[in-house]
């Protein structure tokens, strides 16, 4: 999920990629920035490129 997001690829386009519905991506999105300490998908995909 953390590749869709370095892609800019929106939620409900990594939903439909993934067979998922756009709220277990949201909650996996969610889960992902607090892992990370992101505040929002920006800085997600800056500490992502960090790893």
């Amino acid at each position: 999920m953390l590749e869709f997001l370095t892609q800019g690829k929106a939620t409900k386009e990594i939903a439909r990629s993934l067979n998922l519905a756009e709220g277990t991506v949201k909650i996996h999105l969610a889960a992902i920035y607090r892992t990370l300490g992101a505040r929002n998908r920006t800085e997600a995909v800056i500490m992502a490129g960090k790893l």
